[in-house]
């Protein structure tokens, strides 16, 4: 009896380890397959050509961002999704009127800036602002140098991004307190506006935008971005002239209220419909740019998910969703009208993932969560190391899908090589032609994987 017993304990595990070597085999196969699609096809890269063709400056409330609307509601319904629909909200905007103008003056001496309006500046008046040129390279040096010293300057924050650091995104942290806080501390000190070198790696002509943030009580002055290689000549200017005067001009407006709209689309779960793996990018792009990385690139890459999906035939267990966001840029208005909504539906999320870190050579994952679910991403994402998807870590998931931590939802972000994104980042450079086909279908095909794996096996 103990002998039969023994034997059929020895088969269940010979059958069980044949299984899961069987399903090891297909999840081999299948995560091949994706690669091997996404890299033979032409479609992603044709839809992002499209949207920056025909949608550039897709900014919050702007036609442009109306535009990108239905032609990327256009795109998804190509794939044939189960659901697509726009969820509709109402929210403040910010826009410009006119670009924004910039001229140094030395003596009788004249001559142009390249510059450009940082989100949520305010307007100068019609006639321009000049002002004698103050230069430096922190926020608390104007502390020690007070309002007898800063008072009617422009200031002109010169603080370059710190090319010894290896990271990018890091260089990125370390200076970008002067474009999103400077105007405020200028104004606290009595400065009539500020100049803010572009936050790139890079010397350029392109100058940077990004958004800008005013203190509650303080006076609001004017804030442009002038590029890095307008910001070194503008330095040399001003050390080695006297009363080095720069004038610029302005004209931007604040709506109360704009009507605008998430896209949301489903492949529905055959076994689970009511749990949903979330997949985004966001749709808007600043007034200036194109906005082929930055985030053009994520919502073709999350459209061409669906279109692996039914091309080779696989049928998830849980439903994807699809959510392209508006408005990552400035008030993060789409990601909290979506969080909203997840609130309301009491639905299982089992992870979001987002792609918002440019076109480019994919490397890993950053997941936000507990260790636990990072240990078993980690896992799934192990079998995709072949194909250099080899740093897959505790990380940033992304601005989008932050909200949802609330709901206890793990984040996950594609990690890219970031080394040239901040040569295009915010700026008209952000073009297509610097969009390499083939690094956006890894990407593609990395998230799809990831997606796949976690749809089969889950995150315990």
């Amino acid at each position: 009896m103990i002998a039969r017993q023994m034997k059929i304990v020895a088969l269940a595990v010979l059958l069980t380890g044949a299984l899961t070597l069987q399903a090891q085999e297909t999840e081999k196969n299948t995560i091949s397959a994706i690669y091997q699609n996404a890299l033979s096809s032409y479609e992603s890269y044709s839809n992002l050509n499209e949207l920056c063709m025909k949608a550039p400056g897709r900014l919050l409330g702007s036609p442009a961002s109306k535009r990108a609307i239905q032609i990327l509601k256009g795109q998804v319904g190509k794939q044939n999704p189960d659901t697509c629909y726009l969820q509709q909200y109402t929210t403040p905007s910010w826009r410009v009127n006119s670009p924004a103008l910039a001229m140094v003056k030395v003596g009788s001496k004249k001559e142009s800036l390249n510059v450009v309006n940082l989100g949520l500046s305010v307007s100068t008046p019609a006639e321009g602002i000049t002002g004698e040129v103050l230069e430096v390279h922190t926020l608390s040096a104007l502390d020690s140098l007070g309002s007898n010293v800063v008072k009617n300057k422009i200031v002109f924050f010169n603080r370059a991004m710190d090319n010894s650091k290896v990271t990018t995104f890091e260089q990125y942290g370390g200076a970008i307190d002067q474009r999103a806080g400077g105007a405020s501390k200028a104004a606290q000190y009595g400065a009539v506006g500020v100049l803010v070198r572009s936050l790139s790696t890079e010397h350029y002509d392109f100058p940077h935008t990004g958004v800008s943030r005013y203190k509650d009580g303080v006076t609001k002055i004017p804030n442009i971005s002038i590029s890095t290689n307008d910001a070194d000549k503008l330095s040399m200017l001003n050390k080695n002239n006297k009363n080095v005067k720069v004038w610029i001009k302005s004209d931007t407006e604040t709506i109360d209220s704009t009507r605008t709209a998430n896209l949301i689309a489903e492949i529905k779960g055959s076994r689970h419909p009511e749990k949903i793996i979330l997949i985004g990018a966001h749709m808007d792009a600043w007034f200036n740019t194109p906005g082929a990385h930055d985030d053009g690139a994520g919502c073709e890459q999350m459209i061409d998910v669906f279109r692996i999906f039914k091309e080779l035939n696989i049928k998830p267990e849980n439903t994807i969703r699809l959510v392209l966001f508006m408005d990552e840029e400035m008030y993060q208005s789409g990601s909290k009208a979506y969080a909203a909504l997840v609130g309301k539906e009491k639905k299982t999320h089992i992870v979001s993932i987002e792609s918002d870190a440019g076109g480019l050579l994919p490397l890993g994952f950053g997941i936000d969560a507990g260790d636990s679910v990072i240990n078993a991403i980690k896992k799934q994402a192990g079998q995709l190391v072949e194909y250099g998807i080899y740093n897959t870590s505790r990380g940033h998931g992304g601005t989008d899908i932050a909200p949802l931590k609330q709901f206890g939802i793990p984040l996950i972000g594609l990690m890219t090589n970031s080394q040239r994104y901040f040569e295009y980042h915010h700026s008209a450079n952000d073009t297509v032609e610097n969009v390499s086909r083939r690094e956006m279908q890894l990407g593609t095909a990395a998230i799809a994987s990831l997606v796949y794996l976690i749809d089969k096996n889950g995150i315990r």
